[in-house]
């Protein structure tokens, strides 16, 4: 996948949350509502694997993976690299599977 060279950087769910101010509520509403509906499409999907361990909660995996998710745009807003952002996100599932076996 190539890179455009004038793509911003990060999630914009993520940064127009963060970013805007107290009159943009209205915004701040659109961005939460699109994240906990993707949130919610997660854990419906966790729900219906076969292959979760019982220890696992649908609901507070979903959760995990998009705070991760969270935590990687906003490192990538940051500037972190491709490479470096690859390396987090392998760690994080390598950590979430560990804990699964």
């Amino acid at each position: 996948m190539r890179r455009r060279r004038r793509a911003p950087h990060g999630c914009l769910c993520v940064k127009t949350v963060q970013a805007s101010g107290p009159d943009a509520h209205a915004v701040r509403q659109e961005a939460t509502t699109a994240r906990k509906a993707a949130e919610a499409a997660l854990r419906r999907r966790l729900e219906q694997a076969t292959d979760l361990p019982s220890s696992h909660e649908p609901a507070t995996l979903a959760a995990l993976v998009h705070t991760i998710s969270d935590g990687i745009a906003v490192q990538a807003a940051a500037g972190r690299s491709r490479d470096e952002l690859r390396q987090i996100g392998d760690s994080a599932l390598r950590a979430l599977l560990d804990e699964a076996t």
